[in-house]
């Protein structure tokens, strides 16, 4: 991306497009490439809106990406600049739409830069004396990985060494040779002060720049989660295994990038001394620049393992650099070269050598599992995981998630015309009907008939497809209210797959509707351990909290998600719901207004209006007054009218509702049981026959 030849200063900081540097109060900030890449545009466009597309087609145009990774670029951002979402400085969010940056902003030209540096002649000559050579500056080239200055301290010190909730409301690429570890290196002899374009600032910091800049990066992930997580209780390591970064940019291919890492986490998901992150916590990082040790802080992994590759006559190369994330070194170098004709059998084979030296090196042992493709067809895999891509936004809210699902059921259709006997295509069109279909709180009759077909079809391809299993579990649960059935899908599920995060969720989910709050929770973490950056696997153990009456802390947690990601919208609902029912008709005022603000500001004055004349039971009626206006739409929540007219204590409402959400077969209606929303209902007889009819006594 060329960045210009202006320099922007706002408030204490300075954007320098030259150096592409950060400053503040002209010291050097850690700032990532494409984290800076985005400043840039945004500054640039100061005082004007920049959408979401805008930013990915600037910023991410040559990368595989999703939209969260401008969501986590902006929190680091306003990490950096100390902005605050709530009352912002800097950088001001658009709900659904994108960024604006809203403070004053001076451009600076590059020339009056210059004028400034060369004031400070006999100064800099001064300085440069006191160094007996120069050290290079740290550059963020093309030529050097994208894991800047950690990767080179490291190399220099070691050469060759991863529920439905309720709403209440209506590394760059290194040079092309054999030998991929960068070093440190010194620069030419020569006096500091013969360089002509040298900045002052970089004379001032020359001694420590290595050391800021170690610092700076390490600081990253502190910026966003206080510490790294340690090895889990039981001494297993964890480890992310990153998509795999061309050496050549010019043709990419996700078969190569995303395929291997694929193979990799099955690999390694066998060894019994592993927890590894999933496919769909990490395929986000196949940004060009992505710094390994940035995404190892995120996913709180102790390990890291980023790799490149390059075509050349015939054969596939690849260089893994196995990165301790505490230390910040790369503790070991991997290199294998294979035969590129026969795609599936090159992934098998880097996979095997890998996790074979893994394997010998962590003294844990191996399945020797291989990955579980289910095809031949070079085609149909990079179909099924273009499908896979737009079923795994697990973090997006309803109205992005369901559009996506169904463009996600054309590539596992396509998959499917090229291999009709793919297993994994049908169990992911089937978990994409699941979530293409969900209307008003329950999924449709024909969704369900399709994605029943299609999981069906899959375990009888293939009875050992663990996410098979887990989204037939999912269906029995949500749909058939077979909970007999829905138990013993997911508890084999869990058996053939035991890093599946998606099956431990689904069986928390279960767990947590019968009751057995304290074996939910225990699973809804197994869940977060895998995927630790699900703010969806967040949300549903705050859920299990609140279904067990433990107020307090489902509040603390629904606070959380809201913290990681403020535009989550569910959990303000939540939230609501949570301070209600612990008696803070206030509080739940609080949150409900913070999300008719945040994103829905056309009945505010009505709300407000009610709360100053009736109170918190007043807001409770417009709700549910607005909500009856739709009650005859296919997308009508029958379920969530039940539960407003049972807060307010309207009985009979709530009672036929409830009814017509069964006669819908809402899957809302598996937690009646354990919903705090209904212990009003729960002394009147009709009540245990809605249990009854649910399947639930």
């Amino acid at each position: 991306m060329f960045l210009g030849t202006n320099n922007f200063e706002f408030g204490e900081f300075h954007l320098d497009a030259r150096e592409k540097v950060l400053l503040r109060d002209g010291k050097p900030l850690p700032i990532t490439p494409k984290a800076f890449q985005l400043l840039f545009v945004l500054v640039e466009n100061h005082g004007h809106l920049v959408e979401k597309d805008e930013l990915m087609k600037s910023v991410w145009a040559d990368s595989f990406v999703e939209e969260g990774n401008i969501t986590f670029t902006i929190g680091l951002l306003r990490k950096l600049l100390g902005d605050d979402t709530k009352n912002p400085r800097f950088i001001e969010t658009v709900p659904r739409r994108g960024y604006r940056f809203i403070t004053d902003v001076r451009r600076v030209e590059i020339a009056e830069r210059e004028s400034e540096r060369l004031e400070d002649k006999e100064t800099k000559i001064g300085l440069s004396a006191n160094f007996p050579f120069p050290l290079s500056p740290v550059s963020h080239s093309s030529n050097t990985p994208s894991s800047s200055a950690v990767v080179a301290l490291a190399d220099w010190r070691r050469e060759s060494n991863e529920n439905e909730p309720v709403e209440e409301v209506s590394s760059g690429s290194p040079k092309e040779s054999t030998e991929q570890t960068v070093r440190f290196e010194l620069a030419p002899t020569k006096s500091y002060s013969e360089s002509k374009h040298a900045p002052k600032y970089r004379v001032s910091f020359a001694a420590f720049a290595l050391a800021a800049f170690l610092i700076g990066s390490i600081a990253l992930g502190y910026y966003f989660y206080g510490s790294k997580k340690a090895s889990s209780a039981d001494g297993k390591k964890s480890i992310a295994i990153l998509p795999l970064k061309p050496i050549n940019t010019a043709n990419r291919d996700e078969i190569y990038e995303i395929g291997i890492a694929d193979s990799l986490i099955h690999r390694l998901s066998s060894m019994k001394g592993f927890i590894v992150r999933p496919l769909s916590a990490t395929r986000k990082y196949a940004d060009i620049e992505q710094d390994p040790l940035a995404a190892g802080q995120e996913q709180k992994v102790d390990y890291v393992l980023a790799s490149n590759y390059q075509l050349a006559g015939g054969k596939i190369r690849v260089t893994s650099q196995l990165f301790n994330v505490a230390s910040g070194q790369i503790e070991e170098t991997y290199k294998s070269e294979k035969e590129a004709g026969d795609v599936f059998a090159m992934q098998d084979a880097i996979a095997g050598d890998v996790g074979n030296i893994l394997s010998a090196r962590f003294a844990v042992t191996s399945n020797s599992l291989t990955a579980k493709r289910g095809t031949t067809s070079e085609e149909a895999y990079r179909l099924y995981l273009q499908g896979r891509n737009l079923t795994e936004t697990r973090n997006l809210p309803l109205n992005h998630t369901a559009p996506a699902a169904r463009k996600a059921v054309e590539y596992f259709e396509q998959a499917i015309r090229l291999d009709p006997n793919f297993a994994r295509a049908y169990s992911g069109m089937a978990h994409a009907f699941i979530t293409s279909g969900n209307v008003g709180g329950g999924l449709s009759r024909v969704e369900y008939e399709k994605a029943k077909q299609a999981v069906t079809k899959a375990l009888e391809l293939d009875n050992n497809l663990a996410e098979g299993y887990a989204v037939r579990g999912e269906l029995k649960l949500t749909y058939e209210w077979d909970f007999v059935g829905a138990e013993k899908d997911l508890l084999r599920a869990i058996e053939l797959e035991p890093n599946s995060d998606l099956a431990h969720d689904q069986y928390a989910m279960y767990l947590s509707v019968r009751g057995r709050f304290d074996e939910a929770i225990a699973e809804s973490k197994t869940a977060l351990e895998i995927d630790p950056n699900s703010v969806k696997y967040q949300q549903y153990n705050g859920v299990i909290l609140y279904r067990a009456r433990r107020y307090d802390e489902s509040i603390l947690q629904f606070k959380r998600v809201v913290e990681v990601d403020e535009n989550f919208a569910t959990a303000y609902g939540w939230l609501m719901l949570a301070y209600e029912m612990k008696g803070d008709n206030a509080g739940a005022y609080e949150w409900f207004m913070k999300n008719q603000k945040r994103a829905n500001s056309e009945h505010i004055e009505l709300y407000q209006n009610a709360y100053e004349t009736l109170g918190w039971q007043g807001v409770r009626q417009k709700l549910l007054e607005l909500e009856k206006l739709n009650e005859q739409k296919p997308s009508s929540n029958y379920y969530r009218l039940a539960r407003q007219c049972a807060m307010l204590g309207e009985k009979e409402q709530a009672f036929e509702y409830l009814n017509k959400a069964i006669e819908k077969r809402h899957g809302q209606m598996v937690q009646l049981n354990v919903d705090p929303s209904f212990d009003i209902l729960r002394d009147d007889p009709r009540f245990d026959e809605l249990v009854r009819r649910v399947g639930l006594k």
